[in-house]
């Protein structure tokens, strides 16, 4: 897959804050936050909005085709089970950076329900013109045997370990399909599944669900209200949940021990409001800096 070029333009930072509903100054340039420390940065997350410029990006329709005629048949079989990552510094808007795709890395494992899963990881980099690689991010899908619907659709109702209902602080509430719109509108990422819900509802779900995506982006929020946007160096975790229309998603961030090196760590984990686990990770962070 040949490279091609993200701008990181003023105008696609704000849509994508908008999208995640993340007011953090620190991602609109010219105003006096940005000014003080430099210029204006982007969110967490922002680096998926390379599938956007992607111009073979498989999980968006084809001119004058239906998605159901050439659509992402390779990925409707496939569950968004894991996402990471990793900062050298963080992304300025203004930049344009070179967006690289390596090749995919599988590996299977025996499922514990039975059956065989096929894990796909698919790494993508952006890189400034120095050759630094600003952000890598990972992205792990798993093919299981007995099928993605039957897979997402039953997952089982965990209770995260550190929180309860009604604890964390609120990053979504009552999560619309319009926010949802609004976040694949942005991000490139238009599998029927997360907008179409006719086309969910004929393929045996109940609704559209929640991009993985946008349940991390909204996660991310609350890390940089911990950390500030600027000092984050680590950001992933797992997808554990389904998350359906009408959720209320809660963040806890609670502070872990130090790397020895400078670096912050932190637990993260989203539950709905059913205090059900839908993210389960970790962020690190410069230990001086913005806050």
């Amino acid at each position: 897959m040949a490279d091609f070029e993200l701008p990181v333009e003023a105008g696609l930072v704000a849509l994508f804050a908008r999208a995640i509903g993340d007011p953090n100054p620190r991602y609109r340039s010219g105003s006096p936050e940005a000014d003080a420390a430099g210029g204006a940065v982007t969110p967490p997350t922002f680096a998926m909005v390379a599938d956007a410029f992607d111009p073979d990006f498989p999980r968006r329709p084809p001119l004058d085709a239906a998605v159901t005629d050439e659509g992402p048949t390779t990925h409707e079989a496939q569950l968004h089970v894991s996402q990471d990552f990793a900062y050298a510094r963080p992304v300025r808007v203004g930049e344009v950076l070179t967006v690289r795709r390596r090749p995919e890395r599988t590996w299977t494992k025996q499922g514990r329900t039975g059956g065989l899963l096929e894990f796909i990881e698919t790494v993508t980099e952006l890189v400034a013109d120095d050759g630094t690689v600003v952000v890598s991010s990972a992205w792990t899908d798993v093919r299981p045997e007995r099928g993605h619907r039957q897979m997402s659709v039953e997952q089982p109702a965990v209770a995260a370990p550190q929180s309860r209902p009604g604890a964390g602080s609120v990053v979504a509430l009552d999560l619309s399909p319009t926010r949802m719109a609004m976040y694949v509108g942005i991000a490139g990422d238009f599998h029927p599944l997360h907008h179409d819900d006719v086309y969910a509802r004929a393929n045996g779900y109940p609704s559209v669900f929640v991009p993985g995506m946008l349940t991390m982006a909204l996660t991310g929020r609350a890390v940089t209200d911990v950390v500030g946007p600027a000092n984050l160096r680590s950001f992933g975790g797992r997808l554990t949940g389904q998350v359906w229309p009408g959720a209320t998603l809660r963040t806890t961030v609670v502070p872990g021990d130090g790397d020895g090196h400078g670096l912050d760590r932190y637990v993260v984990t989203t539950t709905d409001q059913d205090g059900r686990t839908v993210f389960a990770g970790t962020a690190e962070a410069t230990q001086d800096g913005e806050r």
